[in-house]
């Protein structure tokens, strides 16, 4: 990586850092200096405002994600394993500070119809993922044809987005680890029903 594209990627990163840990509201170019530790002027040299920051950091952070994600759940195939991948997964949104960026940047979209379109085509492209998990799980079986997979998807990410936003409120994260584990008994009879699918006729 060259010293431009470094540049890029620390001012990125303590974009992330800053909305996740401050908030949209508080994520200006001096915060955001503050946290990469680099003076404002350098953002601007990289990007054009704080919008295209913002939309840029949505993509950076969303694109790690995804990654992580695909490379997850690839071989991941019946309900009980796919439930404890993503419980994983959801670990590490959290660790990262990738979901709570991603909320402060839904948050702020409402201030920015640039900022808007950016972030809800990141999120089709979420929903597009979640679709294509539902329509692997459901395939060959009688919830195929039961299970409309792609509003099942929207669904998933307005959970997904609503947690943060209740963890946001009152800054109780046990809630999504107790989600996870009162969905165990439902993830272990869909399991009984749902085998991977290399074990389908």
């Amino acid at each position: 990586m060259n010293r431009k594209a470094e540049a890029r990627d620390r001012i990125l990163r303590a974009a992330i850092d800053t909305l996740a840990r401050q908030g949209f509201a508080a994520a200006t170019a001096r915060a955001i200096a503050v946290t990469g530790g680099f003076a404002p002027g350098v953002i601007y040299y990289h990007f054009d405002d704080l919008d295209d920051l913002f939309l840029a950091a949505m993509r950076y952070t969303s694109d790690q994600r995804m990654e992580r994600y695909v490379e997850r759940t690839a071989t991941t195939g019946d309900p009980p394993s796919m439930l404890q991948a993503l419980r994983e997964l959801y670990a590490e949104d959290v660790a990262t500070g990738h979901i709570a960026a991603v909320q402060e940047l839904v948050v702020g979209a409402g201030t920015s119809a640039r900022l808007a379109e950016g972030v809800r085509a990141e999120i089709a492209r979420w929903e597009e993922y979640a679709e294509t998990l539902l329509r692997r799980l459901t395939a060959g079986t009688p919830l195929e044809d039961l299970i409309p997979a792609r509003a099942a998807a929207t669904a998933v990410m307005a959970f997904y987005l609503g947690l943060e936003m209740l963890t946001h409120l009152d800054g109780d994260r046990a809630r999504g680890e107790a989600l996870f584990a009162a969905a165990e008994p439902l993830a272990a009879l869909l399991g009984i029903f749902l085998p991977p699918p290399d074990e389908r006729a």
